[in-house]
């Protein structure tokens, strides 16, 4: 019996699908590619914005006119708010949303017995406990993302997510230790800690926190290679945090990635976020204090409703000022049932895209700032591929490396001198292979 799976969005999404894979491949079933025939499709579908709920429903589509027998199941955010509107899609035969995925292998065999269509939605008040899922072993990946934490309490006036996903759980600490135990007995040299709203983890346990969380994986588990928060929200990140991960360096990766969102107080007041310029300032000035070479990156939306011209200019310096290693750009996009969706002061397509193209050449300039400050000195790189000699990887601060060599394979590590700077790939001369 052969599967198939296709995920949408963030690093939980994947996380969840590969967990969800991993049951499948010890019934028995064979792993495919998603653009291959299959016996049973899993889409995994994301609504972060307009492009992802379009997507999410080309996927499930594409799916379903690759095998008119196969099962289609389709779990994830998109699902979770639209169960509707996704089980009206011909050939769906499952649909779960944010919850109930520890039952996507019973219903996928029911589903090629009785071929019997099922949709489970948890009510957002429904959703209280973290759902336990696990990865045993990743398929061909050299980063292992471990979940530790979902939902969110934030509700940013342009996020769909909270409703999506919930109110804060985080995982069993207990739990979180043995999978990173296990993946880096596999030999894995880096562990992406992932979730929705990472940073508030353990803010649902007595006493027990993030900084808490991390201090133990270093003391616990064997063998620790290098691990990497995947993003963390400015107001999560405190001095515990901070000297907790200076004081285990050589684990840490010296990559912060921070959403920003909006360079203005104007434009963060009307995104509900909780902090002002000033806050986000100082905790990167603390942070660099702490760590030098740190790359810090970041989310950026342009356009927002009421944002004008004025409310722009000051973001672009505001941003500028940040020196960010890479900004990830997004335009506003209006989200049904979220606050903002009712603000007024659209900003028209002509205006949004000019401002995202705006922080697109910002970025190219920032970036390759960042970069050349790494020029004639080594970085750690951990091998992602090696083709035909020309070899790529990420380094602890997420440098995107190249260089030539024919002995270096996946899941090395190598130290690289950097020779040239680029963007988005520096290049370099390994040294010790």
């Amino acid at each position: 019996m052969k599967i198939s799976y296709c995920s949408l969005g963030c690093k939980v999404n994947l996380y969840e699908s590969e967990a969800i894979i991993n049951e499948f491949i010890d019934k028995g079933y064979e792993l495919v590619d998603f653009d291959q025939m299959s016996d049973v499709y899993i889409i995994n579908t994301c609504t972060v914005t307009t492009t992802s709920d379009a997507k999410s429903r080309k996927m499930i589509r594409q799916a379903t006119r690759k095998n008119k027998d196969a099962i289609i199941a389709v779990m994830g955010c998109f699902s979770q708010l639209n169960p509707e509107q996704v089980k009206k899609i011909p050939g769906v035969n499952i649909v779960l949303g944010t919850t109930n995925r520890h039952k996507m292998v019973e219903l996928v065999e029911e589903a090629l017995i009785k071929r019997e269509n099922k949709c489970l939605i948890a009510e957002y008040s429904d959703i209280k406990d973290y759902e336990e899922l696990k990865i045993k072993k990743y398929n061909h990946k050299t980063r292992g993302f471990v979940k530790i934490q979902d939902g969110c309490n934030n509700f940013c006036s342009y996020c769909a997510i909270p409703y999506a996903r919930g109110p804060i759980r985080s995982r069993k600490k207990e739990d979180v230790i043995a999978e990173i135990e296990t993946l880096t007995a596999q030999g894995m040299k880096e562990i992406v800690l992932s979730g929705i709203n990472t940073g508030t983890y353990g803010k649902d346990f007595l006493n027990y926190n993030f900084s808490n969380l991390l201090a133990d994986i270093v003391k616990e588990v064997e063998n620790l290679g290098r691990i990497r928060i995947s993003s963390i929200e400015a107001t999560e990140i405190s001095d515990e945090l901070l000297t907790t991960i200076s004081e285990n360096k050589e684990h840490f990766c010296q990559h912060f990635h921070i959403p920003l969102q909006g360079g203005c107080n104007n434009t963060l007041k009307r995104m509900n976020r909780k902090y002002d310029i000033a806050y986000y300032y100082q905790k990167i000035v603390k942070i660099r204090e702490y760590f030098p070479d740190v790359n810090i990156t970041t989310d950026c939306l342009a356009g927002f409703n009421g944002e004008t011209e004025r409310d722009f200019l000051d973001s672009v310096e505001f941003i500028k000022s940040l020196n960010f290693g890479e900004m990830h750009i997004f335009p506003f996009s209006p989200r049904p049932n979220t606050m903002a969706y009712k603000l007024p002061g659209r900003i028209d397509g002509i205006t949004q895209k000019f401002r995202v193209n705006e922080l697109l050449t910002i970025n190219k300039i920032k970036a390759l700032e960042y970069r050349e400050k790494f020029i004639g000195k080594i970085v750690e790189v951990i091998v992602e591929k090696n083709e035909a000699g020309l070899a790529f990887g990420h380094s602890s601060n997420y440098l995107e490396v190249e260089f030539f060599s024919e002995k270096a394979k996946s899941n090395d590590l190598v130290h690289i001198l950097i020779e040239k700077a680029g963007y988005p790939v520096s290049r370099g001369v390994a040294i010790d292979v």
